[in-house]
């Protein structure tokens, strides 16, 4: 309980921050007094409604006890807007008084100040950064770029303002896996352009959403860009802001992410990021991270709770433990398990770029919020403890049935 406090502060700092009664953030109300609530036709807002936060994912019938359960809006589909073929501007996006949004075109004159020479770390630096008035819900969306330039910068340490200069660009390669509300708001990962100076980003979205908007494009949508292997959409900052570049892909061939993709074999990724992943509640995240600490390949995720965190940061050993037969016998190299099989922290850490507000989940107490929680799951050589490991002894594999004991008394499905 102890981060409750740090979750109701970051909230209380906004005017429209309420905290209910049973210690819940009623986002709804908050979308609906901006006239920004509801499904298509509100632009970066767009949602399905409904309880599940995850419409393309599987999940159960049951939930926290106490808490309401309320049906999507039937026939929504994450990413429809890229069924067509206009893009939305800053106004037919954010849908808002104009002073409340983080625009992403300048006036001349009007842009903020370089990045590297700010120190943006939470909500208060970036408003005051953005030059935008608290009153703005802008946080309500924003906490999906802002978090991956958490995760990049302070938890994977790949990239950072002050990293790159005029002089000395920097190319950032990073995979962005289970996209689904994502798809409504992709101009909004501009905002890393902004943040990052002086660095050309390719963004490549994956997941089953991802999959099924591609698989229904048209001739001139935008998401028919995908399926000729061209971004579907592009950003530069201005020169004041250094110039930085970001092009989105779509990877609509497959469901799933897999290295041995013909379109992904000689590009490894220089980061893997996972918003709100539920790494132990869908089983394909197993073999993203076999695959990255096989390849030693940065991979970092957010979650909705620190338990569901710590839980899953428990699972990952038992997850490598019960593939290491199979791999062995597949004829995984000693390089490879010893990648696989070494010492790694984990770290779990709070985020100051979460979504404002605890979640409305009936009976659940504890910090539950959107993009709660960052935690590294692999991280580059000089962020891991290294010990010395014979790469030829398996790591050994525990008896799982409590984990999944404990995994069943969080209902993570329901809170991932």
């Amino acid at each position: 309980m102890e981060k409750v406090p740090q979750v109701q502060a970051l909230l209380k700092q906004f005017p429209w921050g309420r905290i209910e009664t049973d210690g819940t953030f009623a986002e709804p109300i908050v979308r609906a007094y901006h006239n920004v609530l509801g499904a298509e036709g509100f632009g970066y807002w767009s949602i399905p409604g409904g309880s599940n936060p995850h419409l393309q994912q599987p999940s159960n019938t049951s939930g926290p006890s106490g808490a309401l359960r309320v049906d999507d809006t039937k026939g929504f589909e994450h990413g429809y807007m890229l069924l067509s073929n206009k893009l939305l501007t800053d106004e037919t996006g954010w849908k808002l008084e104009k002073r409340l949004i983080p625009r992403l075109v300048f006036e001349l004159g009007t842009e903020p100040e370089l990045a590297s020479n700010v120190d943006i770390v939470d909500w208060d630096s970036w408003y005051k950064w953005r030059n935008i008035p608290k009153e703005s819900p802008a946080a309500l969306l924003l906490h999906y770029p802002l978090t991956v330039y958490q995760l990049l910068v302070n938890v994977l340490q790949v990239a950072g303002p002050k990293r790159s200069s005029s002089e000395s660009r920097q190319t950032l390669n990073v995979h962005y896996i289970g996209a689904e509300v994502e798809l409504n708001m992709l101009p909004l990962f501009s905002e890393l352009a902004l943040l990052l100076p002086h660095t050309d980003i390719k963004m490549t979205f994956f997941g089953i959403a991802v999959h099924s908007i591609v698989s229904k494009a048209k001739k001139n949508s935008i998401a028919m860009k995908a399926k000729q292997n061209e971004p579907v959409y592009t950003y530069t900052s201005p020169a004041s802001c250094g110039a930085s570049t970001l092009s989105l892909f779509l990877h609509g061939d497959h469901e799933n992410w897999d290295p041995r993709l013909p379109l992904l074999l000689g590009s490894k990724p220089d980061a893997i990021v996972g918003l709100n992943a539920g790494l132990t509640s869908y089983p394909a995240w197993q073999f993203v991270i076999l695959c990255c600490h096989t390849d030693n390949t940065p991979f970092a995720v957010s979650e909705y709770a620190e338990q569901s965190a710590e839980l899953q940061r428990d699972a990952i050993p038992q997850i490598i433990a019960h593939a290491l037969p199979r791999l062995h016998s597949a004829g995984m190299i000693g390089s490879e398990i010893y990648n696989l099989t070494r010492p790694r922290e984990y770290p779990i850490a709070f985020n100051p770029f979460q979504r404002p507000g605890q979640r409305n989940l009936g009976s659940v107490r504890l910090p539950n919020v959107p993009n709660g929680f960052t935690m590294r799951v692999v991280g580059g050589d000089e962020q891991e403890i290294i010990h010395p490991v014979s790469a030829g002894v398996p790591v050994p594999a525990p008896d799982m049935s409590e984990l999944l004991q404990k995994t069943e008394q969080f209902s993570l499905n329901r809170l991932d």
